[in-house]
């Protein structure tokens, strides 16, 4: 990845969305410190086969969004985000895939369980940015307190996980235009 000038801080948001009939498309935005996009990288839609599906079990959701998906779009990324927020628990395993912190932003968190509480993430610090709860690594929570800072403009951090949403959606259809076209 690219190093982001210092005049210019970056935070991304990663999400993935699963379709039952797509199948599961990540997607990774970069925005500056006023919320204005740097960029956006999508994954084409990720269908596992059976046999994926029996050999990881029950952490076949884990392994797509916090290795497979995630470690994918980190990599190509051009502008380095000094911290990545995610709305998926399973997304905080990326830390081993990128030098900056990963957060879980709890308003926008999906679980089945409900809310996130503290203590469904042991190991894990509260912060807040933009009237949001962050979930941070113990270890990067004093790092991460500094880099907000950076951040405190932003207007909102659960809203751009609907802004990835929405360009995966769109993604999707123009895959699928291009597909009928074709045939």
């Amino acid at each position: 990845m690219a190093s982001v000038a210092e005049a210019e801080p970056a935070i991304g948001f990663y999400t993935v969305e699963q379709s039952e009939f797509t199948g599961w498309t990540g997607g990774l935005l970069v925005l500056n410190a006023s919320g204005r996009p740097l960029e956006f990288q999508c994954t084409l839609p990720i269908r596992p086969s059976r046999a994926h599906e029996i050999l990881y079990g029950a952490t076949l959701r884990d392994y797509l969004i916090g290795d497979a998906i995630g470690s994918l779009l980190i990599s190509r990324c051009r502008n380095t985000p000094r911290m990545i927020c995610c709305d998926q628990p399973e997304a905080l395993h990326l830390d081993v895939h990128t030098d900056c912190p990963m957060l879980l932003v709890c308003e926008a968190a999906e679980t089945d369980e409900g809310p996130i509480t503290d203590d469904m993430l042991p190991g894990y610090d509260r912060l807040e940015l933009a009237g949001s709860s962050l979930r941070v690594a113990t270890e990067r929570s004093e790092e991460v307190s500094r880099l907000l800072g950076k951040f405190r403009s932003l207007p909102d951090i659960v809203e751009p996980f609907g802004r990835i949403r929405e360009a995966i959606g769109e993604a999707q259809k123009q895959v699928a235009r291009a597909r009928s076209a074709a045939a």
